[in-house]
């Protein structure tokens, strides 16, 4: 049987040279699916040990990533970290990665009121 709670997508991010972790937890179970991302700010020395282990930089890209028949994607959230904005994908092809594209306060409120949800983002590093 399948584990109804994982993590998804997974990466950090250097924002300001500040160092987040940005990831995905996935639930999935008859009737449940749910998948938010949130951010968790790390040290310099954290990121790069997460880094050495296998975690992945965060992709930026200056424009949205596009679906095709062979990658999903599907917009997560407004991040607002390191004094930026951002709007955070998700991209599912033979990979799982967070794609942050910046966007400005207006483009950000736009989203929000529309319904886009905030992502969470834990300031102090642990």
């Amino acid at each position: 049987m399948a584990q109804p709670i994982t993590i998804g997508a997974n990466s950090i991010a250097k924002i300001n040279n500040r160092f987040f972790l940005i990831v995905e937890v996935e639930a999935k179970t008859t009737g449940v699916e749910i998948d938010p991302v949130f951010g968790v700010r790390t040290t310099a020395q954290q990121a790069a040990a997460l880094i050495r282990a296998g975690v992945m930089r965060t992709k930026f890209q200056n424009f949205d990533p596009k679906p095709t028949s062979t990658t999903k994607v599907e917009l997560k959230g407004v991040l607002f970290a390191g004094g930026q904005i951002f709007k955070v994908f998700d991209v599912e092809n033979s990979t799982d990665v967070s794609v942050l594209v910046r966007i400005n306060q207006a483009q950000a409120q736009r989203l929000i009121k529309a319904g886009t949800r905030i992502i969470k983002v834990y300031r102090k590093p642990f």
